[in-house]
């Protein structure tokens, strides 16, 4: 099991493996991705996850033992899931606004970054799946992330013309997803590697590097900017510059989280003349998982070019240093 000891350290401790309890499944981990979140945590640490902590929430794997109760799933089948789900019980649940539950956050299940991992009754009951063998367990881990996606497109309430600030796994994912909806993103980037992954999905991406990209996006909008604009960086910068880039009247989605205690300005006069709506996506409800896992299911996205590297686990020290040194997009672990 991989332990995060401290920002920017990583060791592997054995753990004793516990036999699921009622309601409760024990899987095998068979893949595990690495993603921003978990690069920010090596990175800076995480007001949800206080170090030492196990971390890792992107995976999918095999039934290795069912607790009492269970009966939709049998040692051995192959599952993918989500590290979350709902009390269906609390106030936000009961609003059906189930990404907000005042019980996500604590009962969250970490360390995918290990052989085992144990997935409680609420997940087990509302946001696990069998795996069909038509997708690789590689496929199925990306369940987790891109059912954030859907709930971000799904808040957007998108019309003509999308811009993504971010050319990393969530800006591809959110352009990839789009499409299947009939949208063709604009997708501003900066890294040449990730420009080219860009263009081998298809797409035309807007090189910031090069480039004035609300000059390059109000060009390919008739002049007026995009009717809705996503953030996926995560840094003060984008979120403070993306308003540039939407229209009067359009969307900007501040998707990329910052850090706890962050502080950003805006040209208020921007957002109150010109009727600008601010959302901020956080996490995915069930509706936004089943919507992914049939994304992924009949496969009406590619998602296996987005991992740039694998590893075994006793690599993972090395996988997230290279991560933090801007290699690669999406690792994947196999334990």
């Amino acid at each position: 099991m991989a332990v995060l000891v401290e920002p920017g350290r990583i060791e592997l401790r054995e753990e004793v493996r516990a036999a699921p309890r009622a309601g409760e499944l024990l899987v095998r981990v068979r893949a595990a991705l690495t993603d921003g979140t978990d690069l920010k945590t090596y990175r800076r640490g995480h007001p949800q996850m206080p170090t030492p902590t196990r971390f890792g929430h992107e995976f999918s794997g095999d039934v290795a033992a069912v607790g009492e109760g269970v009966s939709e799933f049998a040692s051995g089948d192959p599952v993918m899931c989500v590290h979350t789900a709902p009390c269906r019980a609390c106030f936000w649940c009961a609003q059906a606004e189930e990404e907000l539950c005042e019980r996500l956050m604590s009962t969250m299940v970490l360390g995918a970054y290990a052989d085992y991992v144990t997935l409680p009754r609420a997940v087990v009951e509302q946001n696990c799946f069998h795996k069909p063998a038509g997708i690789s367990y590689r496929e199925a881990a990306f369940l987790e992330p891109l059912s954030c996606v859907v709930h971000s497109v799904e808040m957007v309430r998108q019309r003509g013309s999308v811009a993504i600030v971010g050319d990393g796994a969530f800006g591809l994912l959110h352009a990839l997803v789009l499409r299947e909806r009939g949208i063709d993103a604009i997708l501003v980037g900066r890294r040449a590697e990730r420009l080219e992954s860009a263009r081998s999905y298809g797409f035309d991406p807007v090189d910031a590097r090069a480039t004035d990209a609300a000059a390059a996006v109000r060009e390919r909008t008739g002049g007026r900017g995009a009717d809705a604009v996503i953030e996926c960086t995560g840094t003060q910068s984008a979120w403070e510059e993306t308003p540039s880039l939407v229209r009067r009247g359009g969307t900007v989605s501040l998707f990329g989280g910052l850090a706890a205690g962050s502080r950003v300005a805006f040209d208020a006069a921007r957002l109150h003349y010109d009727e600008v709506r601010v959302v901020s996506p956080f996490h995915f409800t069930p509706r936004a998982v089943r919507s992914a896992r049939n994304l992924l299911v009949e496969r009406r996205i590619d998602v296996t070019p987005l991992i740039t590297h694998a590893y075994p686990l006793h690599e993972i020290a090395d996988a997230f240093a290279r991560l933090d040194a801007g290699e690669g997009m999406k690792a994947c672990i196999e334990p």
